[in-house]
């Protein structure tokens, strides 16, 4: 039983390090890989396995899959990417239906943190930039400017960035859109959406250490 409760908190704690490693991975390139998604997956049967007390791993799964179904669906509308999707779907294997709520719930607040927190990092940078010359109705229209580019899917507007369609913008290319990603997969938006789901993942883990 004590051996049993120790692999399963080593696990637990590994997934800990793992959710921490995607924080930081997404905040500084909107990119999750796949070997964390698949990583965080494969230990979960290990932890159903060495966990001491019973663990519902069909309730895991169904939550599972059904984060994947719900997730591809805002994945084919744009309103997620996919590797988010992917790591929500293997992170709620592990809070299963009794701790989905808690995980939701922190997710979101995280989420609108990190989105509050970018949208007043965009207004002091474009204070900051705003020529002071420009009077009254420059700073409107750059406020506004700045405020519609958090609308849609967080990602500033061209007149925000500098960039004009169809010319070189900060980067150098036509299109920033069209870069390559380090990942292989284009991000939506530019929120740290997968930060804010490790925030909720260590919220589980955190729970499940309680119960062992």
């Amino acid at each position: 039983m004590f051996a049993n409760l120790l692999v399963s908190q080593v696990v637990v704690g590994a997934l800990v390090g793992l959710l921490i490693a995607v924080a930081i991975i997404d905040v500084r390139h909107l990119t999750i890989s796949n070997r964390y998604c698949a990583a965080i997956a494969l230990l979960y049967p290990i932890y159903v396995v060495t966990a001491p007390y019973g663990v519902d791993w069909i309730d895991g799964l169904t939550v599972g899959g059904i984060s994947v179904v719900i997730g591809f669906l805002l994945f084919a509308m744009r309103f997620a990417g996919g590797g988010d999707v992917k790591f929500f779907a293997a992170v709620s294997l592990w809070s299963g239906s009794h701790l989905l709520a808690e995980f939701a719930f922190v997710t979101a607040l995280a989420g609108g943190v990190f989105a509050l927190g970018m949208l007043i990092h965009r207004r002091i940078v474009a204070s900051r930039t705003t020529p002071a010359s420009g009077g009254l109705v420059a700073r409107a229209v750059a406020s506004a400017n700045i405020f519609l580019g958090g609308l849609f899917m967080g990602r500033p507007s061209a007149v925000a960035t500098g960039a004009i369609p169809g010319s070189p913008g900060a980067g150098g290319t036509a299109n920033a859109t069209t870069q390559t990603h380090p990942e292989g997969s284009q991000p939506v938006g530019d929120l740290p959406y997968g930060a804010a789901i490790s925030f909720g993942g260590i919220v589980v883990a955190a729970m499940l250490l309680m119960r062992g």
